[in-house]
């Protein structure tokens, strides 16, 4: 079954028609989508995760979860920030789904506010319309430019800071 398909069987009316024309932009963008259990998509580039798709069909639910790193986020207007930071899951503890205290994504800051308990995997959009897919483009463009770039770094400092 193709992700297309999924998103149908899952959602209706805009919210199927948003996330079917992200995932049309994700193929445009050659990016690689690849299912990784009954209920999540993986999307990548060069072997580097980008963001996850999620999918509760019960709830009728999709949830998209981009990477999102220190790199290149000054160039997000401030409309989006905004977007992105009422996407943020709050006092989600960084270990409940990395690497425990040695977490490589874990933030002390989102676009310069001070946060806790972040993690670069805490931006989680549920049925995203088409102004939040916006962001989500961005945001994969930017972890794409990083991984092309050669700008991933395997292990990043435990306290980094999202600029």
């Amino acid at each position: 079954m193709t992700i297309e398909n999924t998103i149908i069987e899952t959602l209706k009316g805009d919210e199927q028609k948003d996330s079917l024309d992200l995932i049309a932009w994700l193929k445009e963008n050659k990016l690689n989508l690849l299912r990784s259990s009954k209920t999540t998509w993986k999307i990548s580039a060069k072997a580097c995760v980008v963001c996850y798709f999620r999918f509760d069909f019960d709830a009728k639910i999709i949830t998209i979860q981009p990477i999102i790193s220190k790199y290149g986020c000054n160039e997000l207007s401030d409309e989006m920030q905004d977007i992105i930071l009422a996407n943020k899951v709050n006092g989600r503890y960084c270990g409940e789904r990395c690497h425990g205290s040695y977490c490589s994504y874990k933030l002390k800051t989102i676009f310069g506010k001070k946060s806790s308990d972040v993690c670069g995997q805490s931006i989680i959009f549920k049925n995203p319309n088409a102004e939040e897919n916006e962001c989500i483009k961005e945001l994969v463009k930017m972890r794409k430019n990083v991984i092309q770039n050669g700008m991933l770094m395997p292990t990043l400092p435990r306290n980094f800071s999202l600029v």
